[in-house]
Order: structure tokens, then sequence, then C-alpha cells
């Protein structure tokens, strides 16, 4: 024996198996996996998530700023033009009003759809209601 005992001995950095060592191919194959299946669907539905947010808050704004539903319509419809809402027009609100005419909640519902990958696409169906 040498100096440093035999080839591939566990006493001999070379013949060591450690943690270190870098990826594998099944773990770039889950992180390829990952990023693909969760990460770009959820990039490509950002847009309609911030879209949602401001139809949320244009359905907001026309609720208190309205006396009647056709205000809501018309401040909606503002607040779409000026948030470039294309998903919701002020016809398609659902508009609640009791007894005395006072807009009770303004409601809305609609559908996206989020082209993800060639063919395949995310259909994200968004509501809310302002009371």
């Amino acid at each position: 024996m040498g100096r440093f005992g035999k080839v591939g001995a566990g006493n001999h950095p070379a013949g060591r198996r450690g943690g270190a060592g870098g990826f594998s191919v099944w773990t770039l194959l889950v992180i390829v996996v990952f990023v693909v299946g969760v990460a770009l669907p959820t990039l490509r539905a950002i847009p309609s998530l911030v879209e949602y947010f401001s139809v949320k808050r244009a359905a907001g704004y026309a609720k208190q700023r309205a006396a009647n539903k056709r205000e809501v319509v018309e401040f909606f419809e503002k607040q779409a033009a000026i948030d470039r809402i294309t998903a919701v027009k002020g016809e398609d609100l659902l508009i609640r009003e009791d007894d005395n005419g006072t807009i009770q909640s303004v409601d809305f519902s609609y559908r996206t759809e989020v082209p993800v990958y060639g063919p395949l696409s995310l259909l994200i169906t968004y509501s809310g209601t302002q009371h």
C-alpha cells in the first residue's frame, strides 16, 4: 500500500460519495415539469388576474358613487375605459336595489381563456360582489 491506502477506499477523497455532486436527470426532469406545469400557467394568468381586480375595483367605485342602476352602469363604463377592462361591460353587471331604489350590491361574473402552450389553455371563471 502506498501513502494513500487503497484506491477507492473510504479514506481517500476520490473514493468518497457524498451529497455534493450536482443535479441528476430526475431532478432536472422534476424542475422542468414544475416550470411547465405550474409556473408557466401562473405567469400566463397574471394579466387576467390583474383585470379581475380592476373589474372588482370598478364595480365598487360604481356602487359607491351611483344613486340608481343607470348611474352604476355609467360609472362602471367610465372606470372600465380608464382601466382598459374588456372582459365585462356595464350591462353585464347584476345590480340589486332595495325597495327604496338604493343600490344594495353589484355582482359580476365572467370567464376568460388563458392560452398556456399550443392547444392547451386555462378557462378561468371570475365572479364577485360589491356590497
